[in-house]
């Protein structure tokens, strides 16, 4: 009984460590501002939608690839897929959730135009 509290418990601090890990990484990616060529090639406006998460993200596997971002990659698109089925769950219950969901879905996509960016446009 108590191996199985200290595993729940377990599994629920790394629960929130991941979550806060995903919350930070996308924060700081949504401070890095687009490059003009990335807005071109991938024909992004303004704002970024949800639904071009899955898109940009097929446009980085096809870019030249970083050996720093994979774990990055696989993390957000694991949070982009739990904050899309609770945005769904809690959509019909709260509008101000629904609405907070929308804006992490949207930086979701930011980070995978961000990621395509680094990957397209050389550091010097």
């Amino acid at each position: 009984m108590i191996a199985s509290l200290v595993f729940l418990f377990s599994l629920g601090a790394l629960g929130q460590f991941a979550i806060a890990y995903c919350r930070t990484l996308l924060l700081a990616y949504n401070k890095v501002e687009l490059s003009q060529r990335v807005r071109e090639v991938t024909g992004i406006g303004d704002t970024l939608a949800p639904s071009d998460f899955q898109r940009l993200l097929k446009l980085v596997c096809l870019a030249p690839r970083l050996s720093d971002d994979a774990t990055e990659i696989r993390v957000v698109s694991i949070y982009f897929r739990l904050a899309r089925v609770a945005g769904a769950l809690v959509s019909p219950l709260s509008r101000q959730a629904a609405r907070w969901f929308e804006q992490e879905l949207e930086r979701c996509s930011y980070f995978a135009a961000v990621t395509l960016d680094r990957r397209l446009v050389p550091t010097a």
